[in-house]
């Protein structure tokens, strides 16, 4: 019994030996990555803000991904849907469109294409103080989450 428990202790003490001299070689030990944030799947959000103008409450565009990862919402004046994969260091991928072909007031209509282009791009996506915010080469936008 002594026997085992002795070459256990030798076998443990060479390991420990072999670790260290191993991590010498290489240097100091790396930081870990950043977590990567889940995306907020079937939830949805209101658009609040475009491109640093507050938009205005009576404009309902919106955004959600479900967990089937189809993004579907509105844009104040037409529905819309669109395959959306939120993928690796928080971007997202965005298929095409399908759009409903309704005309609305020229305001409205530059929200909507504002809106839809500012998915475009695999832009990035974080959570900051309970928003949803969208940044990417064609624009940024805050969103809140909806009922």
């Amino acid at each position: 019994m002594k026997t085992i428990l002795l070459r256990a202790l030798f076998a443990l003490a060479a390991v420990g030996v072999v670790s260290v001299a191993l991590a010498d070689d290489k240097g100091p030990p790396k930081p870990l990555p950043p977590l990567q944030k889940n995306f907020p799947l079937d939830q949805t959000w209101q658009l609040r803000e475009l491109n640093g103008k507050p938009v205005s409450a009576d404009i309902d565009a919106s955004l959600k991904i479900d967990s089937a990862l189809r993004g579907s919402g509105f844009t104040g004046c037409n529905s819309w849907s669109a395959t959306m994969y939120p993928i690796k260091d928080q971007h997202l991928a965005v298929g095409p469109y399908a759009l409903t072909k309704k005309q609305c007031d020229k305001d409205t209509m530059a929200i909507e294409s504002s809106f839809l282009t500012g998915l475009l791009g695999t832009p990035t996506w974080d959570l900051v103080n309970g928003e949803l915010v969208i940044k990417g080469p064609r624009g940024e936008m805050i969103l809140g989450r909806s009922l």
